[in-house]
C-alpha cells in the first residue's frame, strides 16, 4: 500500500509539472503498482487521469510496429506510442472499441496507430486512426469506417447526421464498398 501511495504521490507530482510546465526529473519512469510508467505513455497516462482513471500498468512497455511501444492498464485500456505518429504522442484506447481494433490487426491492420485518445462524438465513442476511425454506441456496438464511405458519412453530418451511427462493417461487392447505418446505407464510389 505505501508503495501504491508513494507511486501516486510521484505521478500527480508529475501530473502537475507537466500542466505547469515545469521540466520532469531526469528519471521520468515512476514505479506504479511495483510496474515502470515512462516516457510519452507516462505523460499521457497522467494527463488524461492517471491511477484514478486507467487503474494500475498490467504489463511493462512493450513492443509494437515500427519502433512503437503501447502498455496496458487494469480498466481495459491501453496506451500506444509511436514517434512517427501524431507528432509522438500517447494515446488511450480502451473498452469495445479496442476490441473491434485489435480484432483489424491492432496497429499492424489498416487503421494503424491511434491518433487520438477516446471521446465522446454525438451519441457515441470514438477514437480517430491513422487510417480511419472506429465508433463505438450501447445501440450500434463497434464498427471501423474509413475511405470514401467515412469522407461520405463525414459530408452528412457524421455522428449527428441523420443517417446515424454504423451498424456494421464496411462490404465490398464488386468494384462498390458499402456500409449500413443506423438509418440507410453509404456507397462507394
Amino acid at each position: 500500500m505505501k508503495q501504491r501511495v508513494a507511486a501516486v504521490l510521484t505521478a500527480v507530482s508529475v501530473g502537475s509539472m507537466i500542466a505547469t510546465g515545469a521540466a520532469a526529473p531526469a528519471s521520468a519512469d515512476r514505479l506504479i503498482d511495483g510496474v515502470n510508467v515512462g516516457g510519452r505513455i507516462e505523460q499521457a497516462y497522467l494527463e488524461t487521469g492517471g491511477f484514478d482513471r486507467w487503474g494500475g500498468p498490467r504489463s511493462e512497455e512493450l513492443r509494437a510496429r515500427n519502433n512503437g511501444r503501447f502498455q496496458r492498464f487494469s480498466k481495459d485500456t491501453s496506451f500506444y506510442w509511436n514517434a512517427g505518429v501524431d507528432f509522438g504522442r500517447a494515446h488511450q484506447i480502451s473498452g469495445a472499441i479496442r476490441a473491434k481494433w485489435a480484432s483489424l490487426n491492432w496497429e499492424n491492420g489498416a487503421l494503424g496507430y491511434p491518433v487520438t485518445n477516446e471521446f465522446a462524438q454525438g451519441p457515441a465513442r470514438v477514437n480517430f486512426f491513422q487510417g480511419g476511425t472506429v465508433y463505438w454506441s450501447a445501440q450500434t456496438g463497434a464498427h471501423q469506417i474509413w475511405g470514401g464511405i467515412l469522407s461520405k458519412w463525414r459530408a452528412q453530418g457524421g455522428a449527428t447526421s441523420p443517417i446515424g451511427l454504423p451498424i456494421g462493417d464496411e462490404i465490398r461487392l464488386g468494384n462498390t464498398f458499402l456500409q449500413r447505418f443506423q438509418n440507410g446505407v453509404i456507397y462507394f464510389p
